[in-house]
């Protein structure tokens, strides 16, 4: 039988909450990068930059 490290590291709630806080970031941060790129997608295509 092969060990889950990710039920493992679910037992205990400290780590747990370190997991939940670090995907929340991770979330966050990828939902501004997709912004920034979208306004410099319409900026370029518009001709305001380049």
């Amino acid at each position: 039988m092969k060990r889950n490290p990710i039920k493992q590291s679910l037992k205990d709630p400290e780590k747990k909450a370190k997991l939940y806080l670090l995907i929340n970031a991770i979330m966050i941060i990828t939902t501004f990068l997709i912004v920034i790129g979208t306004i410099l997608f319409i900026l370029i295509l518009t001709g305001v930059i380049g």
